[in-house]
C-alpha cells in the first residue's frame, strides 16, 4: 500500500503483487523507504502509459579524476580512492525531455575496509547559456560509515535540494574523500561504482 512518506511507490499508487514479482527498494530514513524498481511476473507495467509518470531509475558510472585510477572489484568495475589522501570522483547526467523532478540520489561505493570514510558531496546544474555549475549545494563533509567489501548505498540527495533543475539541464554530482583526515577510519582503499539516480 503506497504512503507518501513511509512506502513510496512508482506511479504513487497501491501495487497489487503477484507471485514472480520483483521489487527494489532503498531506505531514506527511519523506517522510510521507496520503491526503486518494480517488476511484474507478467511484464505488464506497474505505471500506465500516456503521460510518462511514475520514477524511472538510471545508473551513472564513476567517473575518474586525476588521483584516482581504475579497478576491478570482484563483478564491478570501480575507481581506486588511496587511503592517506584526498580523492575525487564525479557523475553527469543531462535531464531528459520527461524531466520533473529528480527524486533521490544514491552513491554506490565498495570498501575495502572496516571504519568511517570521511567525505563531502557536491552537485551542480546548468541550463544551456548558464555559467558552469549556475545552481550548486553540498553535504558538508562528514563520515559515513563502511563494512569491508561490501556494497554501501549512499543517500547524497541533499546535493540536489538547492538546485533549480528542468527538462535541457546537465547535473553534475561530486564526492570527494578525505583519506587524509583524522575521522577517516577505513584505513583502506574505498572504490565508487556510480549513482543511482531516480526521477519523475
Amino acid at each position: 500500500t503506497h504512503h507518501a512518506t513511509n512506502l513510496d511507490l512508482p506511479g504513487e499508487a497501491n501495487i497489487t503483487t503477484a507471485a514472480g514479482d520483483v521489487a527494489i527498494f532503498q531506505s531514506t530514513g527511519a523506517n522510510t523507504v521507496q520503491c526503486i524498481s518494480y517488476t511484474k511476473a507478467d511484464g505488464t507495467s506497474v505505471v500506465s502509459g500516456g503521460g510518462g509518470g511514475g520514477n524511472k531509475t538510471i545508473f551513472l558510472p564513476a567517473l575518474p579524476q586525476a588521483t584516482n585510477k581504475w579497478n576491478n572489484s570482484d563483478s564491478f568495475y570501480t575507481l581506486a580512492m588511496a587511503d592517506g589522501s584526498a580523492n575525487l570522483m564525479s557523475g553527469s547526467w543531462a535531464t531528459p525531455d520527461d524531466f520533473s523532478s529528480l527524486t533521490s540520489l544514491t552513491c554506490v561505493i565498495r570498501s575495502n575496509g572496516t571504519g568511517n570514510m570521511l567525505g563531502t558531496f557536491t552537485g551542480g546544474a546548468s541550463a544551456d547559456g548558464e555559467n558552469t555549475n549556475a545552481d550548486t549545494d553540498t553535504i558538508a563533509e562528514t563520515t559515513y560509515a563502511m563494512t569491508a567489501n561490501q556494497i554501501n548505498f549512499i543517500d547524497a540527495t541533499a546535493t540536489a535540494n538547492g538546485l533549480t533543475i528542468g527538462a535541457a539541464h546537465v547535473l553534475g554530482f561530486t564526492f570527494s574523500r578525505n583519506g587524509g583526515g583524522g575521522a577517516d577510519t577505513v584505513g583502506n582503499q574505498v572504490k565508487p561504482i556510480g549513482w543511482i539516480v531516480v526521477y519523475a
